[in-house]
């Protein structure tokens, strides 16, 4: 079950929507990442379906965010930048105490990296609430409106979970409601992008009620990508399709 769509304009002086390919180096994709626009979306109203805690994993009250589509505003400019950051510690990651990181000491905790970033960016976000339906129970249709509801209010008045960014927590960006709204008239093929992960195997690996597992090593987190290709300004993701009196988010190619 899903909502009626709502829309969002988001801008931002900076955006980095890091390439996986490139591992260390921050290399940006041209446009922003569904993945991205979800989490933009998750910083105002978030209700996850799959709970963190074991114990708590038979209980499905929630929905999940689909992005139906993204609209370019403003494409922004290729900017490269040096920053330093901090080094990473693989005691930190084997799980073992570690020595806290002396950030005065800059020679020794920071180094420098280049990032190439974008400059000047602003998008549309087109998306709909979903209850999935194996997850309902009785009628949704009050919670889908009731949830929806919730959102608008929380995008007109300026309230968030936490501040939406793009890609980076140090590129925050601006929300705002846009109804109706229309991006700028950019028809490009962008390549292949980033879509968003899928954790079904990692949840399986972790079954409902057991201990949280203490090793991870052989668990893989799916990766999902799509050819972005901009039509009139519109990047199509997934489109609402109806049948037997139920509409449904289908994933495009």
């Amino acid at each position: 079950m899903i909502s009626d769509p709502v829309c969002i304009r988001v801008k931002g002086q900076w955006a980095c929507f890091t390439r996986p390919e490139f591992h260390v180096e921050r290399v940006s994709y041209p446009v922003i990442t569904p993945s991205a626009a979800r989490g933009i979306l998750e910083s105002i109203l978030m209700k996850p379906i799959e709970k963190p805690q074991s114990d708590k994993r038979d209980d499905k009250s929630g929905f999940i965010w689909r992005i139906l589509r993204i609209g370019i505003v403003k494409r922004g400019v290729p900017f490269s930048v040096l920053r330093n950051e901090l080094k990473t510690s693989k005691i930190a990651f084997s799980g073992k105490a570690s020595q806290p990181i002396n950030v005065s000491d800059t020679e020794e905790s920071h180094t420098q990296r280049h990032s190439l970033i974008l400059k000047d960016v602003e998008y549309l976000i087109e998306a709909v609430i979903e209850v999935p339906e194996e997850y309902i129970k009785g009628s949704r249709v009050i919670s889908v409106v009731k949830y929806r509801t919730i959102f608008e209010r929380r995008i007109k008045s300026g309230r968030c979970f936490h501040r939406p960014y793009f890609g980076c927590r140090e590129f925050p960006c601006d929300v705002e409601w846009a109804e109706n709204a229309e991006p700028s008239k950019i028809s490009e093929s962008f390549g292949q992008i980033f879509r968003d992960f899928d954790y079904t195997y990692m949840w399986s690996f972790w079954e409902t009620g057991k201990q949280r597992p203490l090793d991870w090593k052989n668990v893989t987190i799916g990766r999902k990508s799509f050819l972005a290709e901009a039509k009139d300004g519109w990047i199509d993701i997934a489109k609402i399709e109806s049948a037997n009196g139920r509409r449904k988010v289908v994933e495009l190619c």
